[in-house]
């Protein structure tokens, strides 16, 4: 098994470096293999890695499928080509089949290329696309990445959503709750200005789940997040299980 999937590791990332062959050169600054991406490597390995939203890496090999140069372009924040390419009459709804169903306004949100993300707004791209994993608009797609610009923009189009409103996730995670999760400082900030309830608890019975018997300041102790710790206790999180504010 180890054997198996080193050999997709290397797979993968000689796909990943033949494709960079012909794309634009974005940023000259990454690493080979990684110069077509317009963010440096260590912030997209921030925004999603082995440990952390493992299943959202968008950057080790390329897309797939019928539509891959256009979600190539949209992750390596393309501007240009994604441009000409709906001049042209690309549906910029399509969905990414290669991974998780996402639209390219879902992957411009969690990435955090904000002026992909505006473009696609005034072509009137879907804020309520979906993908195969856990979301079900593009405000979910924002929470879960780190540019909260993007979030603001996002809950701005939809003003009448309610930030604490957990029902939409089959676990009963929170918005705030995605955000601390995942080390997202900025979003988690916005998130307690606009007034949220820092003391929700997932609702799932299933103790398998990762989410069961979580709130937004166990999770960032569960992951070691200091900061994340300090800022919701400094906001009156208090620990579910312990009754205190704190991680013990």
């Amino acid at each position: 098994m180890k054997k198996l999937k080193q050999s997709l590791c290397i797979l993968a990332s000689s796909a990943l470096l033949m494709s960079s062959v012909n794309a634009r050169l974005l940023n000259p600054n990454n690493p080979e293999g990684y110069t077509q991406f317009r963010l440096n490597l260590t912030e997209m390995q921030d925004i999603a890695n082995a440990k952390k939203l493992s299943w959202r890496i968008f950057y080790q090999a390329p897309s797939t499928g019928v539509n891959a140069t256009w979600f190539d372009a949209v992750k390596q924040g393309d501007i240009e080509t994604i441009k000409s390419m709906v001049a042209a009459g690309q549906d910029i709804e399509v969905k990414d089949e290669g991974s998780l169903g996402q639209t390219a306004l879902g992957w411009a949100a969690f990435i955090g290329y904000e002026d992909i993300f505006d473009y696609l707004v005034s072509e009137h791209a879907n804020l309520w696309a979906t993908d195969n994993g856990d979301v079900y608009n593009v405000l979910k797609s924002a929470v879960l990445g780190k540019n909260v610009n993007i979030v603001k923009k996002v809950h701005a189009l939809l003003p009448d959503f309610d930030l604490n409103d957990s029902h939409y996730e089959s676990d009963g995670e929170s918005l705030v709750m995605v955000a601390a999760s995942n080390n997202r400082i900025d979003t988690v900030s916005y998130l307690i200005s606009e007034g949220v309830d820092l003391n929700k608890v997932t609702t799932t019975d299933d103790k398998n789940y990762p989410s069961y018997n979580q709130s937004a300041l166990s999770y960032a102790c569960m992951n070691g997040y200091e900061q994340m710790q300090q800022l919701l206790i400094e906001h009156g999180a208090i620990n579910h299980r312990t009754g205190h504010a704190s991680c013990e």
